[in-house]
């Protein structure tokens, strides 16, 4: 039987590393004891946060603690091409369609035995959704192509950014697989909710970059807001650790450093003084031109698709409500003309 390797980005297999997880804050500690108490027990566990919270981490920490014998397969949702999202995740038998040039175990499968960790479950595809629910439910798993049902037991861990709520509002989720996903939910703090974690991880993401951030440097990266959460608090050590040019990070090195970063974190140019409202108008007329495809408005942005759904977020923006919106309008006009 011949394992078809996932495309890059698709999946990863995770290796006996154990994750680095600081965190002296009591809200931290006790979000890491709860996991860690729950590793054992093999109970489904949704990861709730923001992006840059450590979801991949604790997901990895878990697994480690629960000693399951099979690997951790890391499965990045929103990566997964659509057209091929079924073959991916339950595997396919040679000649099943096209491409299928071999035999191939799907990332499901190959999580047999240990723990299946759905990242950004939020971008699950909707025709994959119902096929996975039925495999967690029934234990049993049929390659595209094949009759015969293959047993499968594992342990699955689950990653989502608050906006799952909204996904499952708008009908875009199942919510009886997100049942079957979350028999706990364990919410992850945002870094402005752990202030009192800043310095120890600062400290850790300097000696990494061979930089120390003095004192002062570090109380500036206290008093900032991390939107991209312990993410953008290491990209900031990086980037203070590379203009610093010795081995001390100044709080004005760690000012320019954040000014550099708060530019690139931005999707669309925002010249000083540019008013919101034209920012979301670009927006509307970027997402307008590509016909509400989130592919493709991702493509001509020159972002990936985590960053695009961020953005619309910002704005109040439903790639899903404004096409409905469109079509109504569009039937509308139809039906006056032909009146």
């Amino acid at each position: 039987m011949e394992l078809e390797c996932p495309q890059e980005g698709d999946a990863q297999v995770a290796t006996g590393v154990s994750p680095i997880i600081l965190g002296e804050s009591l809200v931290m500690q006790e979000t890491l004891a709860l996991a860690r108490r729950l590793a054992p027990s093999g109970l489904s566990i949704l990861l709730v946060g923001e992006t840059g919270t450590g979801k991949e981490l604790l997901a990895q920490e878990i697994h480690r603690v629960s000693a399951r014998p099979g690997p951790l397969v890391d499965v990045n949702c929103a990566a997964l091409p659509r057209e091929m999202v079924e073959a991916l995740l339950f595997g396919h038998r040679r000649g099943s369609f096209t491409s299928a040039s071999s035999d191939a175990i799907g990332l499901v499968e190959s999580a047999h035995r240990g723990t299946l960790f759905l990242d950004e479950l939020q971008s699950l595809a909707p025709e994959a959704q119902p096929k996975l629910l039925r495999v967690l439910e029934s234990g049993e798993i049929r390659r595209i192509g094949e009759t015969r049902k293959r047993v499968v037991r594992l342990r699955t861990i689950a990653a989502a950014q608050p906006s799952l709520g909204r996904v499952i509002g708008a009908g875009g989720f199942r919510e009886d697989l997100l049942q079957r996903l979350a028999g706990v939910v364990i919410h992850l703090p945002a870094l402005h909710e752990r202030r009192d974690d800043i310095p120890s991880l600062a400290r850790h993401f300097g000696l990494m970059c061979g930089a120390r951030p003095t004192d002062a440097a570090i109380d500036v990266l206290v008093d900032h807001e991390w939107p991209g959460n312990v993410r953008e608090l290491r990209s900031a050590i990086e980037r203070a650790a590379c203009l610093a040019g010795s081995e001390t990070i100044s709080a004005d090195t760690i000012r320019r450093a954040l000014r550099l970063g708060t530019a690139q974190l931005v999707m669309l140019p925002r010249e000083r003084g540019t008013e919101s409202s034209t920012v979301k108008t670009r927006l509307l007329r970027v997402i307008a031109e590509h016909n509400w495809n989130a592919a493709a408005i991702a493509q001509a942005l020159g972002v990936g698709r985590t960053t695009l759904f961020k953005e619309l977020k910002e704005y109040g923006i439903s790639l899903r409500e404004l096409r409905t919106d469109t079509e109504q309008r569009v039937e509308h006009l139809s039906r006056q003309r032909a009146d």
